[in-house]
C-alpha cells in the first residue's frame, strides 16, 4: 500500500530562509491513486509533490513525502494513516473522499497525529468531534449553497431559464451528504427551479442508463449531478445515447468538468457542463510560476482542483512546521491551530481553522467546459469566460 519516500526538490523561486528551521519532516499522503477513484488521487499525488518542490523553496521546509493509497475503499484510510504513522510521519494530509477521510481520522486521532485535509466535504470530517482534523476543504453546505447563489446570478439575466431538474447523486458518504445539502441550500437561496426527483446510484456502478432515462422521464429541463469523474462521464454518454438534451447541466460539489480524463473521453460532448469548486487564482503572487512548472513537470496532464488543493495543503502543512520551527506532531498541532494565511495558489480565501478544525475561508468558483477545457464563468471578479446557455444540444455537435 506505501510507496517510496519522495524528496522535496529544488522549487521555483528564492525566499529568504527562515531561523529554527527543522530537518527533514515526514508527511504522509493518503490519496486514491488506484481503483475507482484513480484519476482524482493520482492528481492529488501530482499535486502534492509539486507542492513540496515548491515549499523548499517558499518555507526552506525539507519534507518527506510518503505516498500511501486507499485503493478508493474508505475502509483502506484508517490502514493506511495507521502505517504511515508507524513509518515516523508526524502530520498526514489526506484522503480525498469523504469515507476514507473519517477512516483516517480515526487512526490520527489515536495516535495524536494532525491532519489536513487537501479534500473531503462531508460535514461528519468536522462534526464528530475530532482533535487532530484541520480542513481546508468547504463544507458540501457552503459549497452548495455558494454555488447556488452564483448560478442564480448567472441564470437571472437569461431568457428561458430551466423550470425543475432532476437530482441525480452518488450513494456514499459524500453523495449523501451533498444531496441533503442541495435540499437544504436549495431553499435557503430559493432557487427558481422545482425539484422533480432525487435519482442516487452506487459509486461502483458500470451502466447508468436506468437512472438516466429516470432522469429524463421526470421531464426535468436541468440536471444537477453529484458525481466523481468515471460516472460524470457515463452521464454524458447516456444523456448522448438516450436523446436526452437538458438546457442545462450544473454539478455542485463534484468531478468531472474540470478533470482532463472527461474531456479526453468525451471530446466534444464534454462542452457546456458546469461545476463548482476550489480553483487557482490567477493573480496569486507566484501563480504564474508555479503552474509553469507543473506545466513542465507534468506536461501530459493540468492543475486541476484535486491537484491544486493538495498544492495548498502542502502549503499549510509548511507554513505550520516553519512557525513552530519542529518537526513533532504536537509543535505543529498547536502551530496549525494558529494558522492565519492568504493562499499560495488557489482562490479560496483566507486560511484560518475554527474550533472545530474547519477553515473559515470557502470561496467557489463555477467553471464551464468550453472548446475542451474548463473555464471560470464566475464570479465576475475573477471570470475568464462568459457563461454558454442554454446547452448545445448533442445531436447537433
Amino acid at each position: 500500500m506505501l510507496g517510496s519516500g519522495v524528496g522535496a526538490a529544488a522549487g521555483l523561486v528564492s525566499w529568504p530562509a527562515r531561523a529554527n528551521l527543522p530537518g527533514k519532516v515526514r508527511v504522509g499522503a493518503i490519496n486514491p491513486s488506484s481503483g475507482v477513484l484513480a484519476f482524482p488521487g493520482q492528481a492529488c499525488v501530482r499535486g502534492i509533490d509539486a507542492g513540496a518542490k515548491f515549499a523548499k523553496e517558499k518555507f526552506g521546509i525539507d519534507m518527506e513525502i510518503i505516498h500511501a493509497d486507499t485503493q478508493s475503499r474508505p475502509e483502506n484510510g484508517r490502514i493506511a494513516a495507521e502505517n504511515l504513522i508507524r513509518q515516523g510521519c508526524t502530520v498526514l494530509i489526506g484522503a480525498w473522499d469523504s469515507g476514507a477521510t473519517i477512516s483516517a481520522l480515526q487512526a490520527a486521532e489515536a495516535a495524536k497525529v494532525p491532519m489536513v485535509v487537501h479534500i473531503a466535504s462531508a460535514t461528519q470530517v468536522t462534526s464528530q468531534g475530532f482533535t487532530q482534523v484541520f480542513r481546508y476543504y468547504p463544507t458540501s453546505l457552503t459549497v452548495v449553497r455558494k454555488s447556488l447563489i452564483e448560478l442564480k446570478s448567472l441564470l437571472s439575466p437569461l431568457k428561458d431559464v430551466p423550470t425543475s431538474a432532476a437530482i441525480m447523486h452518488l450513494n456514499n458518504t459524500m453523495g449523501q451528504s451533498t444531496a441533503a445539502s442541495i435540499d437544504q441550500a436549495w431553499k435557503e437561496v430559493d432557487v427558481p427551479l422545482k425539484i422533480a426527483q432525487y435519482i442516487p446510484y452506487d459509486e461502483k456502478a458500470r451502466d447508468l442508463s436506468v437512472e438516466v432515462a429516470k432522469a429524463k422521464a421526470s421531464g426535468a429541463d436541468a440536471l444537477i449531478s453529484v458525481t466523481r469523474v468515471n460516472d460524470a462521464i457515463m452521464i454524458i454518454r447516456e444523456c448522448v445515447k438516450q436523446g436526452w438534451n437538458p438546457k442545462l447541466i450544473f454539478s455542485p460539489n463534484s468531478n468531472g468538468v474540470q478533470d482532463k480524463a472527461y474531456y479526453d473521453a468525451l471530446g466534444k460532448y464534454g462542452d457546456g457542463a458546469i461545476l463548482s469548486t476550489l480553483w487557482s487564482n490567477p493573480k496569486a503572487p507566484d501563480a504564474a510560476a508555479i503552474l509553469k512548472q507543473f506545466a513542465a513537470d507534468y506536461p501530459n496532464d493540468w492543475l486541476d482542483a484535486n491537484s491544486g488543493c493538495a498544492f495548498e495543503a502542502v502549503q499549510i502543512v509548511a507554513d505550520a512546521v516553519s512557525r513552530a520551527g519542529s518537526s513533532e506532531s504536537v509543535a505543529i498541532h498547536a502551530a496549525l491551530k494558529a494558522t492565519d494565511m492568504t493562499p499560495i495558489l488557489m482562490s479560496s480565501g483566507r486560511i484560518k481553522f475554527d474550533a472545530s478544525g474547519q477553515n473559515m475561508g470557502s470561496d467557489v468558483t463555477l467553471l464551464q467546459g468550453q472548446n475542451g477545457k474548463p473555464r471560470v464563468v464566475a464570479p465576475q471578479a475573477v471570470a475568464e469566460a462568459t457563461l454558454q446557455y442554454p446547452l448545445v444540444p448533442f445531436n447537433s455537435r
